[in-house]
Order: structure tokens, then C-alpha cells, then sequence
């Protein structure tokens, strides 16, 4: 018997839904978990804002510390390279420890930096398979690098001192280089007192 398609009752709203890719099959991954770094990077054009935005998130994830939002309330934005180098340069002595014993101290210091250099490599090679990356992004993440190991190098004719938000940092940084001088003079020197680990040179 042949059915007369003029007679059959009219599909409902609800049955009426646009075509969608059929489930996954039980233990497959999805798209999200499988894509590799080159096709998450096709998802929108990169620019300097958002190639810092990446290199802060992931030196603070080498740091083992809260991400912040990228977007909306409490985010935080990053027009050139000098702010995000000061974002870096305070992770890193907010992570060495406090306390004058030199052995910790130094065990800390080689953690922050490992945990530095490890969190900024890996935003440069993130920005660096982005998909038609401009050169001037990828110059933004490279130039912030080179600000940090400048300023924690003790290089301080660096222009970026003269801006107002660097010269706050002066006190925490000098006490960062002295304590890292003195505990370079202690692992050559076994006898230098701990007591003038934290005790600022004299100019006599």
C-alpha cells in the first residue's frame, strides 16, 4: 500500500530542529581536547593586548598563581611591553622568600627564575604559532623578555626607570640584587656571614 504524502499530518515545531553532527562515539574526545595548538590558534586575529594577555597568564601559571580574567571585571590590560615586563618583575620578588637565611633564599631565587624563564618561553611560543602572527606581536612578547632579564640584571640606565610605576619598584628591586650578590658571594665564599645578608653596602 502506497502512502498519499498530501495526507500525512504536518511535523511539529519541536520536532523540526536543524541538522547537527551525530554524537561522538563512547570514548572519543571532542574537537576541544584533540586540537593541537596550531588549529586553537586560527580562532581570531592576535594582537599586542591580547599576546601579553598570554605571556602574564602563563608566567603567573609557571608561579602556580590564580589566573586573572582576560576580559570584564578585574581584568587586566596590557597596551606595551614595559607594563607587562613590570608584571613579570613583580611575580618574581614577590616569590623569592623573605626570611635571611641564604640557603632558602637561593633555593627560592632558582625557583622564580626557572619558573620566569619557563612561563615566558612558553607565551612566545604560543604567540609564534598563531596563525599570520603580525611581526609586531610576536616583537611585543620577545621585547618583554628582554625587559625583564634587563631589569632583574641589575641594568638600571634602563630608560624605563624613569616612569613613575618602575620607581616604585626601586627599594624591592635593590634589596633583590643585594641579597642576590650576597648569595653569589656565598656559595664561593662559605664564610661570609649571614649577617650582612640583607645589610646594604657601605660606600666608604
Amino acid at each position: 500500500m502506497r502512502l498519499d504524502a498530501t495526507k500525512l499530518p504536518l511535523p511539529s515545531s519541536a520536532d523540526v530542529r536543524p541538522a547537527t553532527a551525530s554524537p561522538a562515539q563512547p570514548g572519543s574526545q571532542s574537537p576541544a581536547k584533540t586540537a593541537s595548538i596550531e588549529t586553537q590558534a586560527d580562532i581570531r586575529p592576535l594582537d599586542i593586548q591580547a599576546a601579553l594577555q598570554i605571556l602574564l597568564a602563563e608566567v603567573r601559571a609557571s608561579f602556580e598563581l590564580p589566573a586573572v580574567p582576560m576580559s570584564g571585571d578585574g581584568s587586566v590590560v596590557l597596551d606595551d611591553p614595559t607594563q607587562a615586563a613590570h608584571a613579570a618583575v613583580v611575580m618574581v620578588l614577590q616569590a623569592v622568600p623573605e626570611g635571611l637565611d641564604i640557603a632558602a633564599w637561593t633555593a627560592g631565587l632558582v625557583r622564580a627564575e626557572t619558573a620566569l624563564q619557563t612561563g615566558l618561553q612558553r607565551a612566545i611560543d604560543a604567540v609564534t604559532v598563531w596563525r599570520d602572527v603580525p611581526a609586531a606581536v610576536l616583537g611585543a612578547t620577545q621585547e618583554t623578555r628582554t625587559l625583564v632579564f634587563a631589569v632583574l640584571g641589575e641594568e638600571t640606565q634602563n630608560p624605563i626607570w624613569r616612569q613613575p610605576e618602575w620607581a616604585a619598584l626601586c627599594p624591592g628591586l635593590e634589596r633583590f640584587w643585594r641579597r642576590r650578590r650576597a648569595a653569589r658571594r656565598h656559595l664561593t665564599d662559605p664564610d661570609y656571614s649571614s649577617e650582612d645578608f640583607d645589610v646594604p653596602a657601605r660606600l666608604d
